[in-house]
């Protein structure tokens, strides 16, 4: 090569610059080999030193099988009909979103410890909260969830530098993950149902003192028994007073009738009249009955007797003059006249019974319509306690069927099925060839990089046939350039 291109150097540019090919590229890395041999050989020694350092990483894989559960059952409430489940894509999905939430990402970190999984991160000079953040960041960078379409199952991989903990963090992570998933999907129902039971009660209680009061403050003691008594009452009392009245009625009616009769009868009336021939004849023939016991009919003082009344009836027989002839109060006056006491006596009990039937049902009607009036408002306060009674009822039945569904939910597991649990790795997965190979790929790249600039800097031409082709003119000798 001449030496001549450095009196043409003043005037070289990048415009005129060589035309070089393959050969003579090769030869311009070897005219600036110092160069390359210096930048390859650094950048393989920090690619060894990186591969040197590189930790080994282990990857503990886990495998779940999800089933549709009553979970996925939609209930609009205790006692109603199952609805539909949702879909199993759809349930895969929540399940894999649930397992990578960030409330069970560090409940697994917090069962496995801070300083146990990322040691690095807990003696940092960061707050608590910045070491969990931080923490939870790597967890999930390092956690993998994949599932196939249309397949219910979830696979799951933790990387970590230690096998045992890779292993255990992945299953701290899974028990985390059935535990937040009963408590999410079937958890907290309960608690729910019993605080709403609980203040429903309380304003049951005090609807029931409400009602309470004003029933003590109206003076009723049951107001339905006490209102359906007083109309039955206003009732009995109508009745009785019309049948006062007409009773009344009909004894002043029946007493001026027996006025009128009594004041037609005489006072006195004539008894009887008798004779002494009709005495003596009676006196005589009850003789005869006397002897006749002691005589036959042909003795002699019996039909003495015999002749004594033949005679007495022969007197007779011509008229009986009245002798002696009694008078005496008349009967029939006196039947009417206390039987006309009787109904006047009758008259006057029925007449008191009117007015005390009256009395009794304007009392009566005063009560009644004050149990009206106040009626409304008892139905209210009555309605306010049935609905928070029946309301109260409906949820601690909601409670109960709560709590007996979460506790068959905990104890069953057959809905997420752990096919496989994760256990320490036995081979790990190391970075160093790969950092090797990149590391010399560079290497290459930006030795052959750095000796071609510092070739095409020196602004002369690598070979002859480079300067033939670049100046159009054939390269008749070659004069080494003078050393200075």
């Amino acid at each position: 090569m001449s030496s001549k291109p450095k009196a043409k150097a003043a005037h070289f540019g990048w415009a005129e610059a060589p035309r070089v090919d393959f050969a003579d590229c090769i030869a311009m890395l070897w005219a600036e080999r110092v160069i390359v041999a210096s930048v390859g050989g650094a950048i393989l020694a920090l690619g060894l030193l990186a591969a040197l350092l590189a930790p080994r990483a282990y990857t503990a894989r886990a495998e779940l099988l999800v089933r549709l559960g009553e979970e996925y059952v939609y209930r609009p409430n205790a006692n109603g009909a199952a609805g539909p489940a949702q879909e199993m894509q759809a349930v895969v999905n929540a399940e894999m979103r649930m397992i990578a939430s960030g409330s069970v990402v560090r409940a697994a970190i917090g069962e496995v410890g801070l300083a146990r999984l990322y040691p690095d991160v807990a003696r940092s000079g960061q707050s608590d909260a910045r070491k969990l953040a931080t923490a939870e960041r790597a967890f999930v960078q390092h956690l993998k969830i994949e599932t196939a379409p249309q397949t219910p199952s979830i696979a799951l991989s933790f990387e970590h530098a230690n096998a045992t903990i890779a292993a255990g963090a992945l299953n701290a992570l899974l028990g985390q993950y059935l535990k937040r998933r009963r408590d999410v999907l079937v958890g907290g129902e309960y608690e729910v149902f019993s605080a709403q039971t609980a203040g429903i009660g309380q304003r049951a209680v005090a609807a029931s003192a409400a009602l309470s009061a004003f029933l003590t403050e109206n003076g009723i003691g049951d107001f339905e028994s006490e209102l359906a008594a007083l109309a039955k009452r206003a009732g009995d009392i109508e009745t009785q007073l019309l049948d006062a009245q007409t009773s009344k009625r009909e004894a002043e009616a029946r007493a001026a009738a027996l006025r009128g009769q009594m004041e037609s009868e005489p006072e006195q009336i004539e008894l009887y009249s008798e004779s002494d021939a009709r005495r003596d004849l009676v006196a005589a023939q009850l003789e005869r009955e006397r002897l006749l016991s002691r005589y036959q009919e042909d003795a002699l003082p019996v039909r003495e007797v015999d002749r004594r009344i033949a005679q007495l009836q022969g007197f007779l027989s011509g008229g009986d003059p009245a002798s002696v002839t009694r008078r005496g109060i008349n009967p029939v006056r006196q039947d009417v006249a206390s039987q006309l006491y009787a109904m006047q006596a009758e008259a006057r009990a029925q007449r008191g019974r009117e007015a005390a039937l009256t009395q009794q049902r304007e009392e009566v009607r005063v009560r009644l319509r004050k149990m009206q009036a106040i009626e409304p408002q008892f139905r209210q306060l009555q309605r306010e306690r049935s609905v928070l009674e029946a309301t109260a009822q409906t949820f601690a039945s909601r409670a109960e069927d709560a709590r007996s569904r979460e506790e068959v939910l905990a104890r069953s597991s057959n809905d997420i099925s752990a096919v496989e649990r994760a256990t320490p790795p036995a081979q790990g997965k190391s970075w160093r060839w790969p950092i090797m190979l990149v590391s010399a790929a560079l290497a290459i790249v930006l030795a052959a990089a750095a000796g071609l600039a510092r070739a095409f800097l020196r602004g002369a031409f690598p070979t002859s046939a480079s300067a033939a082709r670049t100046l159009g003119a054939p390269v008749l000798a070659i004069v080494p350039a003078a050393r200075p």
